[in-house]
């Protein structure tokens, strides 16, 4: 009977435990000696989304901060950036590291981000960085760098990965983990929030999304309804007429904002194409105006 039960003590006492360790991420990671940077990184966070995770080590008499970007579980066709954002929260105007593995070694350089759809090209940053280095083993790779901090030690940060193509990095997926690598960090005080933070480009999808529904699918149907039924009953002559023309004037006046946001979020999305999404619109434009 003992002998038979001893499975079952097994099981209950060190499986919760093996369950514990692996759940621990960032506070478990030792890294290699022969790490590119030569830092005992003092505090991590296990990032929300992207199998990410930030180490980093502050000096605060001298404002710099050692940091350590990990992407796990990615091939070696991938890029990988990790980024400051200096004046908002997104990816629209942030400062940053990107590394990627070409001809068989690590590449690490800076890019500032000035708009979306961005080509990831080098060029220097809106802050310091004296050091900066990259690693790939076992599917992980590593930014190392060290950042001179201007103001605050809050900043909003912004993780990203995607795919290499002809050993360039081209736009990532827009998949919802993609869109949530986005929060604020604190090197100081260790305090951090992410994944899901909403960011004015996402803002101005919800207003172009908004101002379509409006326009195509509430106001113009109606207008169209106020032209065929209300126009049969006496009591509603001429009222029907001004009705109809109020909610089509309305709704065409929404329409076109609907419409130019849409072409504003296009022209920020290089190498993205929606083709239905986009003649659709067209066709839309085109008909309410000749109407």
């Amino acid at each position: 009977m003992v002998d038979s039960l001893r499975p079952v003590l097994f099981i209950t006492l060190f499986v919760p435990l093996f369950i514990s360790i692996s759940a621990q991420t960032c506070r478990t990671h030792v890294f290699p000696s022969n790490n590119q940077v030569s830092t005992d990184f003092t505090s991590c966070n296990d990032l929300p989304v992207l199998n990410s995770f930030i180490h980093w080590k502050y000096d605060p008499a001298t404002r710099r901060v050692h940091i350590a970007y990990r992407h796990t579980n990615i091939d070696s066709t991938r890029w990988i950036a990790w980024a400051i954002n200096p004046t908002a929260k997104g990816m629209e105007g942030s400062q940053a590291l990107v590394a990627y593995q070409k001809d068989g070694q690590m590449t690490a350089y800076t890019s500032p981000i000035p708009k979306y759809g961005t080509s990831l090209a080098e060029g220097k940053l809106s802050f310091d960085v004296p050091n900066l280095t990259a690693s790939f083993q076992n599917r992980e790779m590593t930014i190392f760098a060290t950042i001179q901090l201007e103001n605050s030690t809050v900043v909003n940060q912004v993780w990203q990965e995607g795919p290499l193509s002809n050993g360039v990095p081209t736009v990532h997926s827009m998949a919802p983990a993609n869109k949530q690598s986005v929060g604020s960090l604190d090197f100081l005080s260790g305090q951090s929030s992410g994944g899901g933070l909403v960011d004015s480009r996402t803002k101005r999808k919800n207003v172009h999304g908004v101002l379509n529904a409006v326009a195509w699918g509430i106001l113009m149907p109606v207008g169209a309804i106020a032209a065929r039924y209300l126009r049969v009953f006496n009591s509603m002559d001429p009222a029907w007429f001004y009705v109809h023309i109020a909610t089509q004037t309305s709704a065409y006046i929404i329409g076109v904002a609907g419409w130019a946001t849409g072409l504003k979020l296009g022209s920020e999305s290089q190498g993205i194409q929606h083709n239905t999404h986009r003649n659709i619109g067209i066709a839309l434009f085109v008909l309410a105006t000749l109407q």
